[in-house]
């Protein structure tokens, strides 16, 4: 017996049948390098999904883009009181399949993440500094 559990185990070995480890994430890295021939001097580089659109639910309405290279603008809109707020901010993380492009105002954090192979859909998420206030889905 022992000697067919060696011989299986070196013949998925050689097969290469086997357990592998999951696909480990591909954080986002978002910056500027200097480009003196681009019309702001500078060049974003980014590896993750740029978001551009408007996405709305029955409470919220959000508009996301890019304004500039390094700048992405929000604009969000409740519904429910039509109170609005506009911010433009350059901080991205996550990873590829799933970036989160964060908005300060004040000690308030807007968090708007998608996943790549959904970019209709985002989660809109707002903290007061360490606490969550806002967790809602968002569609196109």
């Amino acid at each position: 017996m022992r000697t067919f559990l060696t011989f299986l185990g070196t013949a998925i070995a050689f097969t290469g049948i086997g357990w592998s480890a999951p696909a480990q994430a591909i954080p986002c890295r978002a910056y500027t390098v200097d480009a003196p021939d681009e019309p702001y001097q500078y060049r974003e580089i980014n590896n993750c999904p740029i978001l551009n659109g408007t996405f709305t639910n029955s409470n919220w309405k959000v508009e996301i883009g890019q304004w500039e290279p390094a700048a992405y603008y929000y604009k969000g809109r409740n519904l429910s009181n039509g109170s609005s707020i506009e911010l433009i901010d350059f901080d991205v993380t996550g990873t590829t399949d799933r970036p989160q492009y964060r908005f300060y105002n004040g000690n308030v954090t807007y968090i708007v993440s998608f996943r790549d192979s959904d970019p209709n859909t985002i989660r809109l998420e707002v903290y007061q500094r360490e606490r969550r206030i806002l967790n809602q889905l968002l569609y196109r």
